[in-house]
């Protein structure tokens, strides 16, 4: 007797959370905007890999809601290329380290064996690789946090624009464009990598497993468990999208500050005096 396992898959609503975060083939170009969030999602609550993620940023964050059905993955997923001298460079390529080697997986189908997509590489691989992305996320929103507290944009006055040291302002620019780079390629792999999960569950809709009298409660356990892999995913990366608005506005006011500095702050004279003095 065959079984066909065709049912909806319980996984749906994380996946689809994530694919509002990061519809696949999007342009990366610009920062989404607080209205493309707006859209309904859900963020989900169980614990990723060691330890789960913690709203420690709430401020960033966005209030859950229902979601769509996600977007179909259509053809083979790539992941782009990253630095391998970056922090998330290097983490991401101990985790492809560990899968060197790995043969294709296949599955059975109703017409013959089912070919994962070669992105993903195994359970161990998928957590390693989603540890290194939260890892990188977390990083951004405690080390960053404080250009946008600085509130740059809501400075009305020039007593209060004087009063920031001009030192202060070249190294809140110079830290503002470091995070734009990182924060640039840690969307790049988090979209890609959720088009790869997405991919395995179709791949799993289709599996048929005839020799198994308990066959659709194997599937649901398997889209639970890769669904509990990425559990905290859409939740930190939400906050950190939130941050990346914030110092986007923070990298813009800066820079308008930063000619009105030169242009009406007193006292400027004197400290390059002092510094060509010393």
């Amino acid at each position: 007797m065959r079984i066909s396992l065709r049912f909806p898959i319980a996984a749906a609503s994380t996946l689809a959370a994530l694919y509002v975060l990061f519809p696949p083939g999007e342009a990366w170009a610009q920062y989404p905007t607080r209205s493309d969030f707006a859209q309904s999602r859900t963020v989900p609550t169980a614990k990723f890999g060691v330890g789960g993620t913690k709203d420690h940023l709430g401020g960033f964050a966005r209030q859950p809601t229902p979601v769509p059905a996600a977007a179909p993955v259509l053809g083979p997923v790539t992941i782009p290329p990253v630095d391998s001298n970056s922090v998330l460079g290097s983490a991401l390529a101990s985790c492809d380290n560990l899968a060197d080697g790995s043969e294709p997986i296949n599955l059975p189908g109703a017409r013959g064996e089912i070919s994962l997509d070669r992105c993903y590489r195994g359970r161990d691989h998928l957590i390693c690789s989603f540890n290194a992305l939260l890892t990188e996320a977390r990083a951004l929103l405690e080390k960053y946090t404080q250009i946008a507290e600085a509130n740059y944009p809501e400075l009305g006055n020039l007593e209060a624009i004087c009063s920031i040291p001009s030192n202060t302002l070249a190294t809140d620019l110079a830290r503002a464009t470091e995070f734009n780079a990182r924060f640039k390629a840690l969307k790049l792999q988090f979209q890609a990598r959720v088009s790869c999960v997405g991919s395995v569950q179709q791949s799993f809709r289709n599996m048929t497993l005839p020799d198994m009298t308990q066959a659709p409660d194997l599937l649901k356990s398997m889209v639970e468990t890769i669904e509990g892999d990425i559990g905290g995913a859409s939740d930190i990366q939400a906050q950190a999208i939130g941050l990346a608005e914030k110092i986007d506005a923070s990298h813009k006011a800066m820079n308008t500050i930063q000619k009105v500095h030169r242009a009406m702050c007193a006292g400027q004279v004197s400290d390059l005096q002092n510094r060509v003095a010393r």
